[in-house]
């Protein structure tokens, strides 16, 4: 049979439950993004009006990374609905998603320099892995999804031994007072974003809004956090003074700190006020393009198998692989028992992995107990629990936003959704330039002046916004901007944008995120 070239899905193909979710999806990330995923606004970070405690709790969690696991899913769903779609009329199918992920790369780089960081490297990186995986049995998927949760987690905490075991061998690595006063100081990673070293006795310590955590001697260069595996190095000029520091935190991402002159009281000071030096978009887009560019400078195809993407986004592009080959959305009503069982399954296990970590969570900041005084396994085993919980839960939300959209009432109220999920893509990436604009001090620098009830109040009329755009948009072209771009450097062509016959043209929608 002759093969013919992919093309964009016709509008009349695309299955609203779907965009209904991607909407539902946006909404969760916006107030998640503007409330409880920032700095400062915990409880356990000082944020105790009663107010602001109850719009935290109930955000972080019943939201708080669900929503991003919603968006996840959606995408491995996607996914395979363009590879069944490519497999049906013979098409080319890698050659033209690896392009797809190349741009959205691209999108994720433009994003990172400009608006702040972005998820969005982590899906293109990942979604390489399914162009191996797609062809595994069907049946294969949701085990594997488990085991590439199960197996780096198993690993990270035999990790967390053996590298407990090192420091304890290390601790009797002695290091002259003289030396660590050199690692003294302030030090700083985007501008205004302040680290302290300190030393007391023969120890360092590490400074920050969030705590004040003890280093471990492993070397003369370098340390390991307390309690942790993160691990710290610092570095010196070709005269010896040192000059910053680089942190490999535990999820294996890596930073830098340079060393500045200022006084330390002075830094203690603003650390403790949360006040930031006011930096200018000029620094903010020459910090992030210097990280970007440092990244690139140093990838390695290690960057595929993260632990964070290997646990935390390729199971959830499984599930929603297996979605989508199992063809559950295209005969929602045929698999009603399915959505049943999963929403009920989902909900209950989800439920109790998160309620174990946010009562850890809870029972810590009502004793006024430093989580750092838990062991790194009890630690890491709680975070798994949360990471794990937040996953599960998701499913249930969408299997059961899935049978509530079936019923036709609740699908016209939740109609107004559909353009939001249509310009998914478009729509995250405002919701980001908004936040970055709302925060960051060199737009209205809200971060650390207001808790989490008004932060909550600006992301319901950023939502309300966002709902106008998508509205409006789409009343006059028949694809979201971002998406036009994305789906035109996809296929080589210039996509059809503006509606010229808003009644009889076919009008042309690609897949989904």
């Amino acid at each position: 049979m002759q093969q013919q070239p992919l093309q964009p899905l016709a509008l009349q193909q695309r299955i609203s439950t779907i965009d209904i979710i991607r909407g539902f999806a946006i909404f969760g990330i916006l107030v998640v993004n503007f409330t409880v995923d920032n700095p400062g606004v915990s409880p356990m970070q000082g944020r105790t009006g009663i107010i602001d405690q109850f719009v935290y709790w109930p955000i972080s969690f019943f939201m708080d990374d669900k929503f991003m696991a919603i968006f996840c899913f959606l995408f491995g769903l996607g996914f395979s609905i363009q590879m069944l779609r490519a497999e049906s009329h013979n098409s080319p199918f890698v050659v033209v998603y690896f392009r797809r992920l190349l741009v959205l790369y691209l999108i994720s780089i433009v994003q990172d320099i400009f608006i702040g960081p972005s998820i969005l490297e982590a899906y293109a990186m990942t979604g390489m892995l399914l162009l191996i995986l797609y062809k595994l049995p069907r049946r294969f998927l949701p085990v594997l999804a488990l085991l590439c949760f199960l197996i780096p987690a198993t690993l990270s905490i035999i990790n967390i031994k053996k590298e407990k075991q090192s420091v304890n061998n290390s601790i009797s690595v002695s290091v002259n007072n003289s030396i660590l006063d050199t690692y003294t100081g302030v030090y700083e990673g985007e501008p205004g974003r302040l680290t302290i070293i300190t030393r007391e006795g023969g120890k360092l310590f590490f400074n920050q809004r969030r705590g004040k955590f003890p280093l471990i001697t492993k070397s003369k260069t370098e340390f390991i956090v307390e309690g942790s595996t993160a691990e710290f190095s610092f570095s010196k000029d070709s005269t010896g003074v040192v000059t910053g520091f680089v942190v490999h935190a535990e999820n294996g991402s890596i930073s830098t700190r340079r060393k500045i002159q200022m006084d330390i009281q002075k830094a203690q000071k603003l650390i403790a006020e949360q006040k930031i030096t006011r930096q200018t978009y000029k620094d903010f887009v020459v910090t992030h393009a210097k990280s970007i560019w440092s990244s690139l400078k140093n990838w390695s195809w290690r960057e595929f198998i993260r632990e964070d993407r290997i646990s935390g986004v390729l199971p959830l592009f499984l599930i929603g692989l297996y979605a989508g080959r199992r063809k559950i959305f295209a005969d929602i009503n045929f698999h009603r028992q399915f959505f049943h069982r999963t929403m009920w399954w989902c909900i209950i296990l989800g439920v109790t992995g998160i309620t174990i970590s946010t009562g850890f969570d809870a029972w810590n900041f009502i004793n006024d107990i430093k989580p750092g005084s838990y062991s790194a396994l009890i630690r890491n085993l709680v975070s798994k629990s949360w990471e794990l919980g937040a996953m599960i839960l998701a499913l249930g939300y969408v299997a059961a936003l899935t049978l509530m959209v079936e019923k036709i009432v609740w699908k016209k109220r939740l109609s107004f959704l559909i353009p939001l999920g249509r310009m998914a893509l478009t729509n995250f990436l405002l919701q980001a330039i908004a936040r970055t604009i709302v925060f960051e001090n060199f737009g209205f620098g809200l971060a650390g002046k207001i808790g989490t009830f008004w932060r909550l109040i600006l992301a319901l009329l950023v939502f309300i916004i966002l709902i106008f755009i998508s509205h409006w948009w789409f009343k006059r072209f028949r694809i979201g901007p971002v998406e036009w771009l994305w789906r035109s450097l996809t296929y080589l062509k210039f996509q059809p944008m503006r509606i010229k016959q808003p009644d009889k043209a076919e009008e042309k929608e690609d897949g989904n995120i």
